[in-house]
C-alpha cells in the first residue's frame, strides 16, 4: 500500500504525530465516522484484552506473571508467594504508573498518568520512553495493545475546548509508525480489542453525542459499525466470541463476530466489569451491590455455568494473570486453591 501524508484538521497534531512517526501516515477513508475500540490478534498478544481493559496492572509471559505492586514493578511464578523486583519504578519517573502493561520483544511496555508510553526489559533495568506524552492535559496515550509486529494505540488531543482522538499503530522497536483514524470530524475513540488481524473500538462524534462501537481492519481501511451490539465500552474477543458487556442491563453477554449465537452468560447480580482470562476458561466479574446482597468478586463458566462468589469484595478492574488478581484501586490478591471448589482469595498488598 502507497503511504501518503494525510491532512488534518489540527496542524499542531499533525506535525506532533509525524515528528514521533518515521514514516508517512495511510490514507484515510472520508466521511466516516470512527469511535475507538481495538483488538489484539490473538496468536502474539501483549496481554489479554480482559486485563487491559481493567487497567492492564499484570500480563502473563514465558512462565512469570509481571504486575505492580507498592510502587514497584515485579515478578512472581504462579503458584509461588514470593516475587522478583523489575525495577523500582515510581522512584524513577516524573508521572505515575497507569497501567496497560504488555510484554512484547522482550521488554515490559506500559503507561504513566498523563499518558507517555515506557518499557524496560523484562529482566530488570531502567526505564525509557518509548512514546512521549506532549503535556500533562491535552494530549497522550490512552489505551495501548501490543498485537503481532505492532503496538496499537488510540492517542487523545486537545484544540481549545474541543478533545478529539486518533487510533494509530507502530512497531515495539519503534519503527514503521502509522496513523488508521485520524478523529476527523471531532471524533474521540476508545480502544478495546485487536483479533484476528480486526481492531474493535468504540467512538463519539460531537455533532452527533452518540457513541457507538466499530470494528475495521488492523492495517486500517473503512470501519463497520457492529450493528448486532448495543454500545458498550466493555468488548473482549477470546476464542472466536464477542464477550461484551450489555449497558442496559449489565448483563454479560456472548455473540460471534458475524452477529449469530447470542448467549446470555450472567445477568443477576449485575456485573460492573469482567475480564475473560486468556484461555477462555473463566470470567472473572466485580457484582453490584444490590439491595440485599453485598457487591462480591465472582466468576463463571462462558457457558453460564458454575457460578462462583470469591468473596464479599469489590475488585475493580482488576487484572487476572496466573493465580494473582491485581486492582491499581482496591489492591493485589492471590487466590489459594481449596480442593475443588472455589479459590479463597488472600490479600498481598494494600
Amino acid at each position: 500500500m502507497t503511504r501518503l501524508i494525510t491532512k488534518y484538521s489540527t496542524a499542531a497534531t499533525l506535525t506532533l504525530i509525524l515528528s514521533l512517526f518515521p514514516v508517512h501516515a495511510l490514507p484515510l477513508p472520508p466521511g466516516i465516522a470512527s469511535p475507538p475500540l481495538a483488538y489484539a490478534a490473538s496468536a502474539s498478544r501483549g496481554n489479554t484484552p480482559g486485563n487491559l481493559q481493567n487497567g492492564g496492572a499484570a500480563a502473563e509471559a514465558g512462565g512469570w506473571v509481571y504486575f505492580y505492586e507498592d510502587g514497584n514493578l515485579c515478578k512472581a511464578r504462579p503458584g509461588e508467594s514470593s516475587q522478583i523486583l523489575i525495577p523500582d519504578i515510581n522512584s524513577k519517573l516524573s508521572d505515575s504508573f497507569w497501567g496497560n502493561i504488555n510484554i512484547a520483544d522482550g521488554q515490559l511496555f506500559f503507561k504513566t498518568l498523563h499518558g507517555t508510553i515506557y518499557k524496560v526489559p523484562i529482566e530488570g533495568g531502567t526505564p525509557k520512553e518509548f512514546f512521549p506524552a506532549k503535556t500533562p492535559f491535552g494530549m497522550g496515550t490512552c489505551e495501548f495493545i501490543t498485537s503481532g509486529d505492532w503496538l496499537y494505540f488510540n492517542y487523545e488531543t486537545t484544540t481549545g475546548m474541543e478533545r478529539t482522538s486518533m487510533i494509530g499503530r507502530i512497531h515495539p522497536d519503534g519503527t514503521g509508525g502509522e496513523i488508521l483514524r485520524d478523529g476527523r470530524g471531532a471524533e474521540m475513540y476508545w480502544l478495546l480489542d485487536v483479533c484476528d488481524d480486526t481492531i474493535y473500538y468504540s467512538g463519539i462524534r460531537h455533532e452527533e453525542n452518540i457513541f457507538y462501537n466499530y470494528r475495521m481492519p488492523a492495517s486500517g481501511g473503512t470501519p463497520q459499525r457492529l450493528e448486532f451490539i448495543p454500545y458498550t465500552p466493555i468488548l473482549q474477543v477470546v476464542d472466536g466470541w464477542i464477550y461484551y458487556r450489555d449497558s442496559i442491563d449489565n448483563s454479560i453477554k456472548r455473540i460471534r463476530p458475524d452477529g449469530t449465537g447470542l448467549t446470555v452468560i450472567h445477568s443477576r447480580p449485575a456485573a460492573m466489569s469482567f475480564n475473560v482470562t486468556d484461555d477462555g476458561e473463566w470470567i472473572y466479574f466485580s457484582s453490584l451491590a444490590q439491595a440485599h446482597e453485598s457487591a462480591a468478586y465472582m466468576r463463571i463458566k462462558p457457558d453460564g455455568s458454575n457460578l462462583q462468589s470469591l468473596g464479599e469484595i469489590t475488585m475493580y478492574h482488576a487484572s487476572v494473570a496466573g493465580d494473582r488478581i491485581i486492582s491499581l484501586i482496591n489492591g493485589n490478591m492471590r487466590m489459594i486453591p481449596q480442593g475443588s471448589g472455589a479459590p479463597k482469595l488472600e490479600k498481598t498488598s494494600k
